[in-house]
């Protein structure tokens, strides 16, 4: 959900929450007050009886006057306190029965008791009421049309620089050596934001370009050592009146210094792909790319009575073909190294989505740990277990989605593109 219409969302809530609240707090304050004026008419009404009595020592005659309803109740005694009340009565005009406030007393007449009962509608406060409700509905509906007017203007004016940010910070590109450059702005707050982003920024790039150094580095330092002592241990092997412990010694050391080189390069191809230094896109034939590998791995395959079938439609994309090749070589050539003697290699390759899958062990792999650096089936495996934790790397940097499935005796995974 966007900013703008999380943030109408909550202030309509509000606003309405308000509004209902206060439409009934003054409903019921008016009610209040209209209640009360009418007592005090309806007792201003007894006073003005009580005087003609004083003066006539009569009752003035039955009738209605200034709305006010009065009736007679000879009494035998003179009854309690003085009563307020609101009845619902019958409007002899209208014939309906509307609602009423009465005040009941009693008054003694020379020696004669009565009970006065003087009543005065209170049906204005219903309309009254019902014209208070329409007025907050109608000034919420403006409230609400005026606020989300000056939101979508005034407040995406004074976002704007927020998104103006934005826009700058996708431009930026880790190892490019350039910094964005973030306008300056009215508002405090959006400049220091910019501050910090630019300062994130340089911090990035210079952490990415010790990184790159270190690996280059690591990556001369340690290859040129190792590249030496393989030439050396070749020399010492060729040389003659070696004993055959001296000579399976020298082979042991020759295949860990072998493991050892393999190990340096992934490492050192997986920190390159953690720090994006495979940046570069261009168009890659992926049918294309798949029949050169094939045809590296044939020999190998026919050699161990490995038979490869294959559906492979053309599929174009733009991506780092340095990385579609390490992912595909290290799929295919997986799938060969881990199939069983006369086994089966199946590749798929159809509009966005490519299938390799292979016999070999009997069992799934663990799906939880199958991309972890090292993860290996086979504890005494002479492999480094490197090889699917470079394809998860690659997959995640070209945005391919990758998933592992053991179907029918057969490890298969399955590759779609975005």
């Amino acid at each position: 959900m966007k900013l703008f219409a999380r943030y109408n969302r909550i202030n309509l809530i509000v606003m309405v929450v308000l509004f209902l609240i206060s439409g009934i707090s003054y409903s019921l304050i008016i009610n209040y007050v209209l209640v009360h004026e009418l007592d005090e008419a309806l007792d201003h009404y007894r006073l003005r009886i009580e005087n003609y009595v004083a003066i006539n020592g009569k009752l003035p005659a039955i009738g209605v006057t200034d709305e006010t309803e009065v009736t007679y109740l000879p009494l035998t005694t003179a009854v309690g306190p003085d009563r307020f009340e609101t009845r619902r009565l019958l409007d002899k005009v209208e014939n309906k029965r509307h609602n009423y406030r009465q005040l009941t007393y009693s008054q003694q007449v020379t020696e004669k008791h009565y009970a006065i009962t003087l009543s005065k509608p209170i049906e204005g406060t219903k309309m009254l009421t019902k014209t208070v409700a329409l007025i907050t509905l109608i000034m919420l509906l403006a409230v609400i049309g005026s606020t989300i007017l000056l939101n979508m203007v005034i407040l995406r004016r004074l976002w704007q620089p927020f998104y103006d940010s934005l826009s700058v910070m996708k431009t930026f590109k880790l190892g490019k050596k350039l910094i964005p450059d973030f306008p300056k702005t009215a508002i405090e707050e959006f400049n220091y934001m910019n501050k910090l982003l630019e300062e994130t920024f340089i911090n990035a790039e210079t952490d990415y370009q010790v990184l790159k150094e270190f690996t280059e580095n690591a990556s001369h330092e340690i290859q040129t050592p190792l590249a030496i002592i393989r030439s050396k241990l070749d020399l010492v092997i060729q040389e003659e009146g070696l004993s055959q412990k001296q000579t399976q010694a020298l082979q042991s050391v020759y295949s860990g210094i072998k493991r050892l080189t393999k190990l340096n390069q992934s490492l050192l191809l997986l920190a390159k792909i953690e720090n994006h230094q495979y940046a570069e896109k261009s168009t890659v034939d992926i049918k294309e790319k798949i029949e050169e590998k094939l045809s590296q791995f044939q020999e190998f395959w026919q050699h161990n009575q490995i038979e490869w079938k294959t559906n492979i439609q053309p599929f174009m994309i733009e991506s780092n073909p340095e990385l579609i090749d390490i992912l595909l070589s290290n799929l295919i050539s997986n799938a060969g190294r881990h199939n069983r003697e006369g086994g089966v290699i199946m590749i798929t390759l159809q509009n966005n989505e490519l299938i390799i899958g292979n016999t070999g062990s009997m069992e799934a792999l663990d799906p939880k740990r199958l991309f972890r650096r090292f993860y290996k089936q086979v504890q005494h495996s002479q492999h480094n277990g490197l090889g699917l934790s470079i394809v998860k790397q690659i997959c995640d940097q070209l945005d391919i989605a990758i998933r592992y499935s053991f179907l029918e005796n057969r490890h298969q995974f399955t590759l779609k593109w975005n």
